[in-house]
This record gives C-alpha cells, sequence and structure tokens, in this order.
C-alpha cells in the first residue's frame, strides 16, 4: 500500500473588485501620509512679493541678518594685554563658503553662561573661500586679561555689519 500526498483542500475565489478596493485604499492611504509627512516642495510656499525680500534673513527678533552670517565662525579665542593693560582679543574667523569676502567687518560679543563680557568690533581685509584667517579686536572693558572666563567657556556672537 502506498501512501500519497493528501489533497490540497479547494480554496474560495478571491472577488477581484475587493482586490481592487484594497489597492486604491492602500495607494491613496500612502499617498496622504507621502503629502502630510514628507517635506513640501516649493510650489506650497507663497511667491515673495519683491525680489529684495528672497535675500533678507531676519534673526528672531526681526531685525535683519547678513546673509554670510551663516558662512563665518568665529573661535578660538585668545585674551591678552598689551603693556599699557589694553585688552586684546585674537580669534580664527572661518568662512565656510566658497566666497571670496572683501572687508569684513563684524561686531564680535564674547559669552560666559549666557551673559555678555565683553564686545568689540574686527576688521578683515580679505578673507578667501574655504579660508582661515587671524582676527584682532580691541576690547574696551574694565576687566583684566587674567579676569576673563577661560577660553573654552566663551561662546560668540558675531554680527556682520559690512560688507
Amino acid at each position: 500500500m502506498a501512501y500519497g500526498y493528501p489533497e490540497p483542500a479547494p480554496k474560495a475565489p478571491v472577488n477581484p473588485v475587493l482586490v481592487v478596493v484594497a489597492v486604491a485604499a492602500g495607494l491613496l492611504g500612502a499617498g496622504y501620509l507621502a503629502f502630510q509627512y514628507l517635506p513640501s516642495s516649493k510650489l506650497d510656499q507663497p511667491a515673495a512679493s519683491a525680489p529684495e525680500e528672497k535675500t533678507k534673513m531676519v534673526d528672531a527678533s526681526g531685525s535683519a541678518v547678513n546673509p554670510l552670517s551663516k558662512h563665518i565662525e568665529v573661535t578660538g579665542f585668545r585674551i591678552r594685554e598689551d603693556k599699557s593693560q589694553r585688552v586684546t582679543v585674537q580669534m580664527v574667523i572661518v568662512n565656510h563658503s566658497a566666497a571670496d569676502i572683501a572687508g569684513l567687518e563684524m561686531q564680535v560679543g564674547l559669552y560666559a553662561k549666557g551673559e555678555l563680557v565683553v564686545e568689540f568690533p574686527v576688521k578683515v581685509k580679505n578673507l578667501g573661500p574655504y579660508e582661515v584667517a587671524q582676527g584682532t579686536g580691541q576690547a574696551k572693558t574694565r576687566l583684566r586679561a587674567y579676569e576673563f572666563p577661560d577660553w573654552q567657556f566663551l561662546t560668540s556672537k558675531v554680527t556682520i555689519t559690512a560688507p
């Protein structure tokens, strides 16, 4: 006597209308989720009323910000005194853009624990693309150089005034 495989049970046929409805619902649901959660395109954004508004940047307070601000980094502070006890701050200025920046002028503020310690102007004649330059500023303050917080506790806020 030979044993064979049992015969498979007959499957109930699937209604083709239900398949079409299920596929349509799945595609509509995927489209809805993509529309809701993926970044929107420029078509959804309102058009600018004037061409100059496209390049104008503003900070949280609503004041205008130079477009170069996002490309300039000021770091590596060294605080010294000269012989006449004037405080001099040396720093490294980094250009993270592909633009050649001539006549860069900025106001640098040094902060420790969120409090302004000192603010001073800095000028750089020319800063090439992806270049690093040394900047120096004379700080007008009553603090002596040794009274400043250590460099690792200082953060900077840079406001570009020119170009």
